[in-house]
């Protein structure tokens, strides 16, 4: 939809989270989201720690587990971006410059999670829903994400 559109969305509180990221404003209806949850079913969002933040604070009456998703290294991100974003060396830059100010958002997550094989991360995440969904407990190195955090601050 179009911006103001999208503002007009924002005034009426039609969506669960929302921000704007690089000048491109992001959101989520609120009525699927809740009517899907009723219902009794998961579901997924792929939002920055912006959204997830704002979800947090709503203090909905359903389970929340949140993931961070971390990459490799910086040259891994940086290639990454650049494959996602080929004609456009501007954002890939705005990208890479905001990466040191998101990434200390990671202790707000459950569990974070690095993608250095997408089956594997993609693996990792789910042992972790089961875990969650089964109340069993899991194995989680916090002390290992906080050096590998570190590295990709330095």
């Amino acid at each position: 939809i179009n911006n103001n559109n999208f503002e007009e969305l924002i005034k009426k509180k039609e969506f669960l989270e929302y921000a704007t990221v690089f000048n491109h404003l992001y959101g989520t209806a609120k009525t699927p989201v809740i009517d899907n949850l009723k219902k009794g079913n998961n579901v997924i969002f792929d939002i920055d720690w912006q959204g997830s933040e704002q979800i947090k604070k709503r203090k909905l009456e359903y389970k929340l587990l949140t993931f961070f998703v971390l990459p490799p290294s910086k040259e891994v991100l940086f290639n990454r971006l650049s494959n996602r974003h080929m004609n456009d060396k501007f954002i890939v830059s705005e990208r890479m410059k905001e990466f040191s100010k998101d990434i200390l958002h990671w202790e707000d997550y459950d569990y974070v999670v690095i993608n250095d094989d997408l089956q594997k991360c993609f693996n990792q995440i789910c042992k972790f829903i089961e875990s969650f969904l089964s109340n069993s407990k899991i194995d989680y190195d916090k002390n290992l994400i906080k050096t590998h955090v570190n590295n990709l601050s330095s």
